[in-house]
């Protein structure tokens, strides 16, 4: 029969004495027979001395070979390369699946910490760096907790850190520490779902590439589990419990599972209290320039039967410490109240003239005092005028502001329910130049989004154009869902058309006409407007006074239609700019859209159907 190395594992060195005492003894014997019968000794003895020799040289092979597969099992790679070098006071970064080379860890004093931005960039976004104060802020539904520099945050050669229990505290993650080791690192996973595992067959080793020769970054022992990357023809690509990624061949690997995990659930769950309505919201924002202009409340309650929500613009940012002005009124609330129709109080930055809407909003959310005072400042007005909520448009905001305004609505939504007030925050169409506003947070802590669904074509612009295409609208309310429930987003729709002067193609002026005036100003040029499917509205044209004159009329039938686009997607509600401007043949359509009753979008070049019956 063959042998193999098996065949040799429990035999004993001492058995190799044993041999050369029975070829002695052989040896003597045949000595004998050879003076007694002159056989040849060599004749017995050297196949037996070849054939101990054979076995010695086969045992000692077998633990020479034993020797090199335990070696070859022991990491020999460079764990520090991994993670493209580490300093004295480094750690590695293992997130998920990959290997950060970029970014490191520090330990310091048995304390491990994580660069901030690092942080906010891929573990959690809601930690903020107050910069004067020199302090991080973590905001939940009860409250804002600060942390100083004897409190778990640090700056490391000029770099802002969090501790690794300021991130843990917050964060619903997996976090493993291996800073004892040689090359100290951090495991952190925040993925999670379905993925496949398998177990180690044998001790084995985690190679670098996909080859024997490769170097070793780590040893599984019989039964280890791995995470499977990638499965290849002869390697599969694995991860140890310790996040370690690498190469193991194929058939050292076996009990294959699919598994679905989950997180961890270490942290309190961040559930904002929010307060929404039983029905769809329609608002109507009320433009309100003076104390005088309160009186205009009587107006619109009864134009506007379908409204429930008003919004008179009552404050306005006028100056870096967070002070407002304030054109709040009682009455006004009164009326409204008695009515059956709440009041949500606009608050801005570009009415008060003395105020730089750009640097003086970043100056004001930028510095926790100044925030904080422009909170209160909100609450306690619209609580001591009765009002029922605070509806938010700060526009214009630089792209570094965008991470103060989002502190001030966390910060506004607690302060504003522990009040018992509605938060609604006001938006551009998602576009580039607004990502900055951060509507995940919104949706996360207030009550609604709004989208002013308008102004597609505006003042600024160098071509004509509608101010609200379907298409405009449509895509606004996607790009909104992608961050926010459709059950929080409000869309806005525009009471005005623009009229453009335009010479060979080019803009000369343009202006907002209220519905009624545009739709008399092609009339008075004697133009029947046209309806255009691409804009999804009436358009008229006409020449005066060598330019030609372009107008995109909204009126009741584009209204409809884009009434009939929101009802689609199931939004809250919809919203109004501005009171005073809309032709009162809207309202019915608006009230069907209120109830859910609104009618398909569109028109084919007909009269309406209660207008075409007269």
């Amino acid at each position: 029969m063959r042998l193999n190395d098996k065949d040799f594992d429990d035999l004993e060195i001492e058995n190799i004495e044993t041999v050369k005492k029975r070829v002695e003894r052989k040896k003597r014997a045949g000595g004998r027979k050879r003076r007694r019968g002159g056989l040849q000794a060599s004749s017995v003895l050297v196949p037996l001395a070849a054939a101990a020799v054979i076995l010695l040289i086969i045992i000692i092979a077998g633990r020479i070979r034993s020797s090199v597969a335990e070696k070859d099992y022991r990491v020999n790679a460079d764990i520090a390369a991994l993670f493209g070098g580490l300093m004295s006071d480094e750690a590695g970064i293992i997130l998920n699946d990959t290997v950060e080379t970029e970014t490191k860890a520090f330990i310091q004093g048995g304390t491990v910490y994580i660069p901030y931005d690092y942080v906010r960039e891929n573990l959690n976004n809601w930690y903020y760096y107050d910069e004067k104060e020199d302090v991080v802020l973590y905001t939940t539904p009860e409250g804002t907790e600060s942390f100083g520099g004897n409190d778990g945050i640090t700056k490391i050669s000029g770099t802002l850190c969090l501790s690794s229990d300021i991130l843990k505290k917050f964060t619903d993650i997996e976090y493993k520490e291996y800073i004892d080791e040689s090359a100290p690192y951090i495991y952190i996973r925040n993925s999670w779902g379905k993925h496949s595992e398998a177990l180690a067959v044998k001790k084995t080793g985690v190679h670098s590439g996909m080859n024997k020769n490769s170097d070793i970054l780590a040893t599984l022992e019989k039964d280890d589990k791995v995470r499977i990357l990638d499965a290849g023809n002869e390697w599969t690509s694995v991860q140890t419990e310790k996040g370690i990624p690498g190469y193991v061949l194929n058939k050292e690997l076996d009990g294959y599972s699919d598994v679905t995990d989950s997180a961890p659930g270490n942290v309190p769950e961040m559930k904002f209290p929010t307060t929404s309505f039983n029905q769809k919201v329609v608002l109507g924002w009320h433009q309100v320039t003076n104390q005088d202009a309160n009186q205009g409340v009587y107006d619109v309650i009864a134009k506007g039967s379908a409204l429930n929500v008003l919004s008179p613009t009552w404050y306005s940012l006028k100056d870096n410490e967070g002070n407002i002005t304030d054109l709040s009124s009682q009455e006004y609330v009164k009326a409204a109240h008695d009515a059956g129709k709440q009041v949500w109080a606009v608050v801005d930055n570009f009415n008060c003239l003395d105020f730089d809407v750009v640097d003086g909003t970043e100056a004001v959310l930028s510095d926790s005092g100044s925030r904080q005072k422009l909170v209160e400042n909100l609450v306690s007005s619209v609580t001591a005028c009765g009002a029922d909520g605070i509806n938010v448009d700060l526009e214009n905001l630089a792209g570094e502001t965008g991470v103060d305004f989002a502190q001030f609505i966390k910060e506004l939504s607690v302060a504003g329910h522990e009040a018992g007030l509605i938060l609604s925050v006001d938006n551009y169409v998602p576009e580039a130049h607004s990502m900055h506003y951060y509507r995940d947070v919104q949706g996360r802590v207030s009550d609604y989004v709004v989208i002013m669904g308008y102004d597609e074509y505006n003042a600024a612009s160098t071509e004509a154009g509608p101010v609200a295409s379907l298409n405009y609208v449509e895509s606004g309310i996607e790009k909104t869902l992608v961050e926010v429930d459709a059950s929080k987003i409000i869309n806005g729709l525009p009471f005005y058309s623009r009229i453009w002067e335009t010479d060979n193609g080019v803009v000369k002026s343009t202006r907002a006409l209220p519905m009624t005036e545009a739709m008399e100003t092609l009339s008075s040029h004697g133009v029947t407007p046209s309806w255009d499917d691409g804009a999804g509205c009436d358009y008229g044209e006409y020449e005066s006074d060598g330019a030609l004159w372009r107008l995109w009329l909204e009126d009741r039938d584009s209204m409809n239609a884009k009434l009939s686009i929101m009802d689609g997607y199931g939004l809250a509600g919809a919203a109004f700019w501005k009171l005073g401007l809309e032709d009162a043949s809207v309202w019915p359509d608006i009230e069907a859209y209120a109830l859910g009753n609104v009618a398909s979008g569109g028109d084919s070049g007909e009269a309406p159907a209660e207008e075409a019956a007269e």
